[in-house]
């Protein structure tokens, strides 16, 4: 009995890393396969490994990625068409193949390529979604990089071990805001992140002062418009005397209604 467990605990499957429900911190990321290149694949009915595939799309030529797969996709290359089917407890694998696959189709290698963290979001199921843009040779050429918590963690944060020179650290900074700034100003998502009403946190990047001037005019005419509510009865308790009693009542109640307004919205503005 004793063996049979211990033989049971040596061919446990280790459970590979995962994004995970905790949301990535700001920052550059490099792409970083070690967790998954020895995974189980089927490739056209053959196993295989993740790196092996991983391999030979990156080598192959017309690479044309399936746009919808479910777990199974089939990619067309030059030499035949290449069907990838995921092992037992392997599906979010494949997942990551398939979003590698659509850099190598555009001529992008993903180990030289540079992914920014800048957005979260949650299913109905409360399931979370982390999506990055990605920077390959000086350019944005991803605007949505998006990987599930349960998919395999591929990203790796880009930390520099030991600095020679102290402005190193800064250099890095200023160099991923450079990054932030122009995903939030030059390309549609980012700006959409920027114009969003929720507001999502955005890094290294100052939203626009909110323009209150064209809100205080807006509050100035209406204790304006009030005030006249105020006058207008006044003039026609002088007009009619016989009507002075009822007018002045009116007058009192719109006077302590303009008062309440203008008392509220000063305790606003402090």
């Amino acid at each position: 009995m004793e063996s049979a467990e211990t033989s049971n605990v040596t061919q446990a499957k280790p459970e590979l890393p995962t994004f995970g429900r905790e949301r990535p911190t700001p920052g550059a990321y490099n792409l970083d396969l070690s967790a998954v290149k020895n995974s189980p694949l089927e490739v056209n009915g053959q196993l295989s490994s993740f790196e092996e595939v991983y391999r030979t799309l990156q080598s192959a030529k017309d690479l044309k990625v399936p746009d919808f797969h479910w777990g199974r996709p089939t990619f067309e290359t030059d030499i035949g068409e290449v069907t990838v089917c995921a092992q037992s407890g392997e599906l979010f694998v494949v997942y990551v193949l398939v979003e590698l696959a659509e850099l190598l189709k555009d001529g992008i290698d993903p180990y030289r390529a540079t992914w920014f963290f800048y957005d979260h979001d949650t299913s109905c199921d409360g399931d979370p979604l982390y999506t990055f843009f990605v920077v390959h040779e000086g350019k944005i050429v991803r605007e949505i990089s998006s990987f599930g918590s349960s998919e395999p963690l591929v990203l790796k944060k880009r930390v520099e071990d030991r600095p020679i020179w102290r402005s190193e650290p800064y250099m890095q900074e200023a160099w991923e805001a450079y990054w932030y700034r122009k995903f939030y100003t030059e390309t549609f998502r980012g700006q959409l992140m920027v114009l969003r009403p929720d507001e999502p946190t955005l890094y290294h990047y100052d939203r626009a002062p909110r323009d209150v001037t064209r809100d205080l005019e807006f509050a100035t005419l209406i204790k304006i418009y009030r005030l006249l509510w105020v006058a207008v009865p006044l003039l026609a308790a002088i007009a009619f005397p016989m009507l002075r009693p009822y007018m002045a009542g009116l007058a009192v109640t719109c006077a302590a209604l303009w008062v309440w307004s203008w008392w509220a919205s000063f305790k606003a503005g402090r």
